[in-house]
């Protein structure tokens, strides 16, 4: 069993190794969406539907929630 230290390095690495891939390549890492700081919140099916791909949920989201986010997010 790895001890707390030890498994800190090897997530502080991983981190900083994934986080250096995704700056040298950009056009392979997941948008991720945002607004001003006090300006409102996202959507419910917005976030569901960002959440839904970046923690891979169970559930699709319906097609006509994934258009309107997609002409949502191509509009800003």
């Amino acid at each position: 069993m790895l001890d707390y230290e030890e498994y800190r390095r090897r997530m502080i690495a991983e981190v900083s190794a994934f986080i250096t891939w995704g700056l040298a390549h950009p056009d392979k890492v997941r948008w991720i969406p945002r607004h001003r700081v006090g300006s409102g919140a996202f959507s419910r099916a917005m976030q569901q539907v960002f959440w839904g791909g970046v923690l891979g949920g169970s559930r699709a989201a319906p097609a006509d929630v994934v258009r309107r986010f997609l002409r949502w997010a191509l509009r800003g």
